[in-house]
């Protein structure tokens, strides 16, 4: 897999240098008339270098959407600037202090609509830079003036058909071949993690089994990676071909969903073994890789398979093997048969149940219809203001960058400015890693470029030619955790602006300038970040925190409904499900907060984010979030057979109503000292409500209190295990005297067996959060 890695990455550093080498060679030895409509030729390559670095892996599709982008961008660039000749005149625009009035506005203007993508605002802010600077250089006093736009639109459109060739050169990178290779890529993922499940479950030892578990870990997360990068080469395909675009039928067919369901599987399959308590089991390994072989077939359908679609496991629950160390085996194979689709009947009994109760709920939702066009007004108001900070952003940071920038240097007054809108995203990012990255990327391309400029003295007309080596470096600079996307695009630009280019001046005078230049924009930068979103990564990861724990109190008050409810209605698992969705969001924004604060440096006087203890917050999360799905799923196949199957669900829905009144005091307190920032201040909230141990704090306070509980515990979740083992004995002896099939009786106790298992274990997860954060693991 990494040597598959490594070879995608060289053969788009080659086809980013074949880009790079169609602007070096029209630029620098094309014909009189191309190079007339081409006098910015530094604007090419920075054309070329945001098309092909700012993406991680573009196909043919991406870049022909970056070049509608691109057009469109010229398209408002020349339109601005039309329309500000003619009202201001270019006599008042080449004033030192209209100019960067001017940037600020139409920055404004093209930042705001939010229907153009990221790479359209910044390649027209970079436009609208080169367009101003340009009538402070000339004083105003330019030739033709109506031509001034023209020239850096042909400019911008040499580094967009450049990198069109290169992506066609020499066979098409398409998307839909991507996307077929990372499918056959996790297929091999998904093969190899199977076999290791194999060796788990036969492991002779409870370390060995866990040094598996570990293997198994780090494959799991790179199918997560392998995951993304289908999701994005699916989306790529609506460019490649066009009937995919318009014809929504066609869309549906996405194998990405196939695969996500899969995945989904898969971690339900690592979860079980990860709960088991003893191994090995007991399982021969001809059992288990039957056991396996529907998996197998679902995950590669053309690889031979000895088990037929109408083979059952045969394995049938039986009341006197129930345990609670059973539990995650009974697991194990609910997602084995999830996996074969063995639970039709029940899902098909539901269908009939439940037809009734989706009829009843139509007039809710008809009701909901005023609630949803007041949410859906408060939303366009909240995307209004979203909209507006960040255009203000953008407006305030390219107008100072281009007011310092000509301030200093008049003539070399673009770069500040151009350094400014290649960094500039709509979201929130790693303001002091990213500035720090794009200043070591501008200062090593320039050494590397003043390198080559002295060893090629003598041999002007091949000093391009270094820049080959440096720019299939600078593809793996991008690629790198210490530079990463803003260093190495900082670092292939320096270079060609200095090899790259002809008749600006002292190479050593240029570069000194440009560092000069590209500090004072990053300054400008960062101002403008710090003072659109001054909150902290770590303030921002600790307020996602309590919207995480409030997220989890949702579900779980859910999960009582469900359990209250007897008929097992679609609306509360749809309820169940919604929270879900609602929790699985903000995890996910707090392992954004999470890893952003990780980048950002210690500030005296404010308690820094544990992020090892974050990271550890974040895996007991996600693990309940997967199972809160797995319970709507096991309930939702329970709801065919409940009016018949007698389970005392009394028990359970009392059982889980205790463990959430002890919650809910506990995640009130919780979120309190999560939001608190100030050590000393953390100090004394732990003492005051005699905690010995916070995720924020490094020590431990008074030992008296080492031994004092907040809220639920481990005996908790333990009991419950027991408890509902106890009941799901009396319910399989029931099952067992019915006269129903025995593939229902069947299924219908590994359903609630695994049932069991996931409301335990997420009960077992809450409490290792609250753990976590309050006390010393």
């Amino acid at each position: 897999m990494r040597d598959t890695t490594w070879l995608e990455r060289l053969g788009l550093a080659l086809r980013t240098a074949m880009a790079c080498l169609i602007v070096s060679l029209t630029t620098l030895y094309g014909p009189k008339q191309l190079k007339h409509f081409t006098t910015f030729p530094a604007f090419s390559y920075l054309t070329t270098i945001l098309i092909w670095l700012s993406d991680a892996e573009p196909t043919y599709g991406e870049v022909l959407k970056c070049c509608a982008d691109v057009f469109y961008a010229t398209f408002q660039t020349i339109a601005i600037v039309l329309v500000s000749v003619l009202v201001v005149g270019p006599a008042s625009l080449g004033n030192g202090l209209v100019a960067p009035v001017a940037v600020a506005l139409a920055s404004f203007i093209v930042a705001f609509p939010v229907s153009t993508s990221l790479l359209t605002k910044r390649i027209a802010f970079g436009q609208i830079v080169v367009v101003y600077v340009t009538f402070v250089v000339f004083n105003g006093e330019v030739a033709h003036v109506f031509m001034l736009p023209v020239h850096v639109a042909g400019s911008t459109a040499l580094g967009a058909i450049a990198s069109l060739i290169a992506v066609l050169l020499p066979f098409p990178r398409l998307a839909h071949s991507q996307m077929s290779k990372g499918c056959k890529l996790y297929a091999e993922n998904a093969l190899e993690r199977l076999n290791m499940f194999v060796e788990i479950m036969m492991a002779r030892d409870n370390t060995t089994a866990q040094v598996l578990l570990a293997r198994a870990a780090s494959l799991s997360a790179a199918a997560k990676n392998t995951l993304k990068n289908i999701k994005i080469h699916h989306e790529r395909m609506a460019w490649e071909r066009p009937d995919t675009r318009f014809l929504k039928r066609k869309q549906k067919l996405d194998p990405g969903e196939k695969l996500h369901a899969t995945e989904f599987l898969m971690r339900g399959l690592e979860l079980a073994l990860g709960s088991c308590s003893s191994f090995p089991q007991n399982m021969s390994s001809d059992e288990l890789t039957r056991l396996l072989e529907g998996p197998r077939t679902h995950i590669a359908p053309r690889s031979e398979s000895t088990l037929k679609s109408q083979d059952s496991l045969g394995w049938h629950l039986e009341a006197g093997s129930l345990s609670t160390a059973a539990l995650p085996v009974c697991f194990f194979r609910y997602c084995v048969e999830l996996f074969r689709g063995d639970f039709l009947s029940l899902r098909q009994d539901s269908i009939s149940v439940n037809r009734s109760n989706t009829e009843e709920e139509t007039h809710p939702e008809n009701e909901g219809l005023s609630i949803a066009r007041k949410v859906w007004d408060i939303l366009c108001v909240w995307m209004a203001r979203e909209r507006f900070v960040f255009a203000f952003k953008c407006s305030i940071s390219l107008g100072l960058a281009v007011l310092f920038g000509i301030m200093y240097n008049k003539k070399n007054g673009y770069w500040s400015g151009l350094t400014v809108a290649i960094s500039l995203v709509s979201g929130r990012q790693a303001t002091l890693t990213v500035a720090n990255s794009r200043l070591q990327g501008t200062a090593m391309g320039s050494v590397y470029g003043l390198i080559c400029c002295s060893v090629f003295q003598r041999l002007e007309e091949f000093r391009f030619l270094p820049l080959l080596p440096w720019i299939i470096l600078a593809v793996f600079m991008r690629h790198s955790k210490v530079y990463g996307q803003p260093g190495g695009v900082t670092a292939a630009i320096a270079a060609l602006l200095i090899l790259g280019r002809r008749n600006y001046g002292a190479p050593t005078e240029f570069a000194i300038a440009r560092i000069v230049e590209a500090s004072i924009g990053l300054l400008c930068f960062v101002f403008g970040e710090i003072l659109v979103t001054p909150a902290r990564a770590a303030t921002l990861a600790r307020t996602e925190l309590s919207h995480c724990l409030d997220a989890l109190l949702d579900c779980i008050q859910s999960l009582v409904l469900c359990s209250e409810q007897k008929n097992q209605k679609t609306s509360v698992v749809a309820d169940l499900r919604k929270r879900q969705a609602k929790l699985k969001s903000h995890v996910e924004a707090l392992e954004r907060f999470t890893a952003e604060a990780l980048t950002e440096p210690k500030i005296p006087f404010l308690c820094p984010l544990n992020t090892v203890s974050y990271y550890k917050l974040l895996g007991s999360f996600s693990k309940i979030s997967d199972l809160c799905l797995y319970v709507c799923d096991g309930l939702k196949n329970l709801s065919g057979v409940q009016p018949t199957l007698g389970f005392p669900w009394d028990t359970i829905a009392h059982e889980l109503r205790a463990f959430q009144e002890k919650l809910h005091p506990t995640v009130k307190c919780l979120k309190e000292i999560a939001l608190t920032k100030s050590q000393a201040r953390l100090q004394k909230e732990l003492q005051k409500r005699k905690i010995c141990h916070d995720v924020e704090a490094g020590t431990t306070s008074n030992e008296k209190y080492s031994n004092m509980e907040l809220g639920p515990s481990q005996d908790d979740a333990e009991r419950f295990s027991v408890s509902f083992v106890m009941l799901l004995k009396e319910a399989t002896d029931k099952i067992s005297d019915n006269t129903a099939e025995e593939v229902l009786k069947s299924e219908t106790a590994l359903c609630l067996s695994s049932l069991g298992f996931c409301i335990s274990r997420l009960m077992q997860e809450t409490i290792c959060i609250i753990t976590e954060i309050t006390h010393t693991t």
